[in-house]
């Protein structure tokens, strides 16, 4: 398989995941809504149940704005470049892990590979950005060298 389809796929999971989280949220909140509308009509005398309700709808209307928020990020990857570089977008194979530059998602799997999906903001990203194949970089107190970019 290419490096591009590697990318690609890693893309894909990650795009796919935070679809699935998104709507989740958004489920989540239109259930509580409803579950709050029910609560208006039922139980009018009970207001610190609608209230109940209401809260776990703004959290839930919140994390959906999150989720939506890191879907838009992850939808300016081009999956089809070829980063020169260590940068936003780019999915970097070192000698002690892989990790794909997009939002701070954590470990996934993919076809059997442990892939780390990680934000510009963590400070692995700070030693590694600007890096090209070949070079090495200290996190930690462990040197890592860079294998491959996609």
């Amino acid at each position: 398989m290419n490096a591009l389809n590697v990318k690609q796929k890693v893309y894909e999971a990650v795009l796919r995941a935070q679809e699935e989280a998104a709507e989740l949220a958004r489920q989540a909140m239109t259930e509580a809504d409803q579950a709050a509308q029910e609560e208006v009509n039922t139980m009018d005398i009970y207001e610190s149940y609608r209230s109940q309700y209401l809260q776990k709808s703004e959290m839930f209307a919140r994390q959906f704005q999150k989720a939506s928020e890191q879907l838009e990020i992850i939808r300016r990857i081009d999956p089809n470049r070829k980063c020169e570089a260590v940068e936003f977008g780019a999915a970097v194979i070192t000698s002690k892990q892989k990790m794909f530059i997009a939002i701070g998602m954590g470990k996934i799997e993919i076809d059997g590979e442990t892939w780390y999906v990680i934000s510009p903001q963590v400070p692995i990203f700070a030693a590694m950005k600007g890096k090209r194949e070949g070079d090495e970089f200290s996190f930690n107190n462990v040197k890592h060298k860079i294998i491959q970019i996609l």
